[in-house]
């Protein structure tokens, strides 16, 4: 087995970026077709108790499409559209592929470290293999393709 290098901090910020703004068209997208429907239905304008009820569903749209897109991806290929533009790849520590049940821990933790600021993944800028929280708890690591 070949031992590939970590992923620098730079083309992971800018793949992070890449799948922002792809998962930020594809929620806008959805979301507005979600509010053209709610709002489609009725006769009247909506109420308040309606509009705060289609907000959570459209909350819930974006974190439902974040972990399906990271999953996905991850689980079946190791990469984001964005990881593969920047031709990094997220494998297991021995190299081999993340697969769907590393991928979905992977997303999960690192929607924990987003809710800690990212205090969680500090480790990223410590250690030597660049592993942050999510990594650690799913035993992977990003590396170059």
């Amino acid at each position: 087995m070949i031992e590939r290098a970590p992923a620098g901090l730079g083309r992971r910020a800018a793949a992070r970026v890449v799948d922002g703004l792809i998962g930020a068209l594809v929620w806008s997208l959805a979301g507005m077709w979600l509010a053209i429907a709610a709002w489609g239905f009725q006769h009247a304008p909506l109420e308040l108790r309606e509009v705060v009820l289609l907000a959570l569903a459209i909350v819930t749209l974006g974190l439902s499409l974040h972990v399906a897109y990271h999953v996905a991806f991850v689980g079946g290929c190791g990469q984001t559209p964005g990881s593969m533009a920047l031709g990094i790849t997220v494998v297991r520590r021995d190299g081999e592929r993340a697969g769907y049940a590393r991928a979905t821990v992977r997303c999960l933790a690192g929607l924990v470290s987003t809710l800690t600021l990212g205090l969680a993944s500090v480790g990223v800028l410590f250690t030597r293999e660049r592993r942050g929280f999510a990594d650690w708890l799913a035993g992977t690591r990003v590396v170059r393709a």
